[in-house]
């Protein structure tokens, strides 16, 4: 046990120094952790409800002195999440500051609250945040390196997603991409059967690259044991190379705080270059893998479908965007961007998932009820031009198809907007909206 508590590697240690990373290594401390954990917390919350959290932090630190196991984990938590100690001494105190729902995005140059999390001013520029907070009230700025330590971190691109959803003040976070686009609203997530039951719904992937290994063979040399999620996924069955899409990620932070740490960890600065990025494609599989590790998770039932045009050249192709639906079968968002054209808005929607979706509705005890679905046989895509072919295709309904005409002119707005930013010029943050 006391070889978890060696150091790995220091803040200003340079990465050419380092050949690889044992992730195997730190799987089994991350599981010791999420152990230690659940015997901490009822620790610290036991100390007091009425003392400030630096005090409450400061009475855990003097008891570690005479309980050898709350000093076993605030020394491995210094050890694998350093990164969490700059304005805190543990992560407790971080754990009881979360309350309420939330969206968070990240951006570089009233039901719910919006946080808009970045980099530091080089991300995004002074002019642009403060554009950001005058559009509404319930908008807030908020700086990563300001709360985690980026001297161990080093963020950069999408590996600010694990830390925006941890950084921010929300229990139950909604990480919505900025290319990411809704057709309904994205509460309906907090009522999908997966959230319910396990606080951390994913969203499945496109299917494409089959036989690619070096994804599932990563993880069996460093997942010490699997449920039968990965062992069964695409992937693992060498039909696809992703699993796992990232642009929306539902995690309720309160109940499942170890695993976001662990998320977190897989993108920080030596343990995504040295390992996961070498493997795999940005954050995308890091958060399904790191809560493989320590806590339940479900994926959404349906897999995704295309939005956008009809191939001109073949009425059973769609090119577009990648789209998702809500675990009733309904086109919930697309990311990805904008489209070209907006007038002509398609969809598909596999059959066998409309079968469990209807059994699902008819409030069945089991999808047995219903006629046993085919194996499932994914279109094909064409990842270069965006194209699926080989799918069922229906037109977008009206309410929708309007919906996401109105992000064009959204999105016009906000062009324009951030050209007059960047010339210093001043702009109304609430004119224009009101045109959409």
């Amino acid at each position: 046990m006391a070889g978890m508590l060696k150091q790995d590697y220091t803040k200003t240690q340079k990465i050419v120094t380092m050949l690889a990373v044992d992730f195997a290594w730190i799987s089994r401390k991350e599981q010791v952790y999420k152990s230690l954990w659940n015997h901490v917390l009822p620790i610290y919350q036991s100390l007091g409800t009425t003392l400030r959290p630096r005090d409450k932090e400061a009475r855990l630190q003097e008891l570690a002195k005479t309980r050898p196991e709350v000093d076993f984990f605030l020394r491995l938590e210094q050890r694998l999440f350093p990164w969490i100690q700059v304005r805190r001494k543990t992560s407790m105190s971080l754990h009881g500051s979360f309350h309420g729902r939330g969206f968070v995005l990240c951006g570089g140059d009233k039901q719910f609250q919006m946080m808009v999390s970045h980099m530091g001013e080089n991300d995004l520029s002074p002019e642009r945040q403060e554009y950001i907070r005058q559009m509404t009230n319930d908008i807030e700025v908020l700086d990563i390196t300001y709360h985690l330590d980026n001297g161990y971190l080093k963020l950069k691109g999408w590996t600010i997603k694990p830390f925006a959803i941890l950084a921010s003040k929300f229990e139950e976070a909604i990480f919505i991409d900025a290319d990411t686009y809704f057709l309904r609203s994205p509460e309906v997530l907090f009522g999908d059967p997966g959230y319910l039951a396990t606080g951390a719904p994913f969203f499945y992937d496109r299917t494409i690259l089959p036989g690619w290994r070096k994804g599932p063979d990563w993880i069996r040399a460093n997942i010490p044991s699997m449920s039968n999620i990965p062992q069964t996924s695409r992937p693992f069955r060498g039909t696809t190379a992703h699993e796992r899409e990232s642009g929306v990620v539902v995690i309720n932070k309160r109940r499942w705080l170890p695993a976001l740490f662990s998320v977190c960890k897989m993108n920080s600065f030596w343990e995504r270059d040295l390992s996961a990025y070498q493997t795999f494609y940005g954050d995308k599989e890091t958060f399904y893998i790191e809560f493989e590790l320590v806590e339940p998770y479900a994926f959404v039932r349906n897999y995704g479908g295309v939005i956008g045009e009809l191939n001109p050249d073949d009425d059973q192709s769609i090119c577009g965007a990648q789209m998702h639906l809500d675990y009733l079968g309904r086109p919930l968002w697309w990311n990805s961007g904008l489209v070209g054209n907006q007038m002509n808005r398609e969809l598909f929607i596999r059959n066998d998932e409309m079968k469990e979706n209807l059994a699902y509705e008819l409030e069945l005890d089991s999808a047995d009820e219903l006629p046993p679905p085919e194996e499932p046989v994914d279109p094909v895509w064409d990842y270069m031009r965006g194209c699926m072919s080989g799918c069922e295709v229906e037109a977008l309904p009206e309410d929708e198809a309007e919906l996401a005409n109105s992000y064009v002119v959204m999105d016009k707005i906000s062009k324009r907007a951030d050209s007059l930013i960047a010339q210093h010029k001043n702009v109304d943050p609430k004119g224009d909206w009101d045109t959409i």
